[in-house]
């Protein structure tokens, strides 16, 4: 499976603009079976009013045409918006698959210090997905920083790890060293889409079971695309000789 990340630095100014401006990043991707969009990618990550001005139903007409528009161009689509619930605000990912359908909703659990918390409430779980013979899971940026999310997730079945985020300069250590290692001790891919614009340190990459990279945007912030394959039978050959999950003491820690 070929997965492809859009590095965005801007965002749609209205509703109205969202599926053309979802559409410039899918077609840059031509190659891809997945396309993953950083987080509130359809709302914009700093201005809270602009995030509650473009926050989504889940529901509603803009994401059914998210929806319409994959399967028009036959690839799953994950991205990150604002959802608009009854209860509130949530920083919020939907994955569709390339026939349309939703496969999974996720709300993000770790909100970040500050205007995150005030604006948004925190998601109650986790959840994974099957497309084209692998099983996915997902995490939103400060997620990511913790290692009980991923593993929760792997040990679940998790061939590989979606990550949205919205990482700010002077935390490189998250794309470089926490992304590689994430994959590393759970023995899984890990895709990792950031923000490039200038509050964010770009850097999105995709990552192999043994923490190597497979595609990476190396040079910082900034617009750009970038793809790489993945494969059920790459984490096969890897976990052979690094069983990592199975030989863990459950005896003395449970994850």
């Amino acid at each position: 499976m070929n997965i492809g990340i859009a590095q965005i630095t801007d965002s749609p100014v209205g509703e109205s603009e969202i599926t053309e401006w979802v559409q410039e990043s899918m077609d840059a991707l031509p190659e891809a079976d997945m396309i993953l969009l950083p987080e509130l990618a359809l709302c914009g990550y700093d201005d809270p009013h602009r995030v509650r001005r473009l926050a989504l139903n889940k529901e509603g007409t803009v994401l059914h045409g998210l929806a319409r528009l994959a399967a028009k161009k036959r690839q799953a689509l994950v991205f990150g918006y604002a959802e608009r619930a009854d209860d509130g605000l949530y920083n919020a990912l939907q994955a569709i698959d390339d026939k349309g359908r939703v496969r999974a909703d996720y709300r993000k659990i770790h909100l970040w210090p500050g205007h995150e918390t005030v604006l948004f409430q925190a998601g109650g779980g986790f959840t994974c997905f099957a497309l084209g013979g692998l099983r996915f899971g997902l995490l939103i940026c400060y997620d990511l920083d913790f290692p009980e999310a991923a593993r929760v997730q792997a040990l679940r079945g998790m061939d590989c790890l979606l990550c949205i985020s919205a990482t700010a300069h002077g935390h490189e250590v998250v794309p470089r060293h926490v992304v590689p290692t994430r994959a590393y001790e759970n023995g899984c891919f890990v895709a990792f889409a950031n923000r490039g614009d200038r509050a964010c340190v770009g850097q999105s990459r995709i990552v192999g079971p043994d923490g190597s990279v497979i595609a990476a945007l190396t040079g910082g912030g900034g617009a750009s695309v970038l793809s790489g394959e993945i494969s059920l039978e790459i984490l096969e050959r890897w976990r052979q000789g690094h069983a990592y999950l199975a030989e863990r003491r459950t005896d003395l820690y449970p994850l």
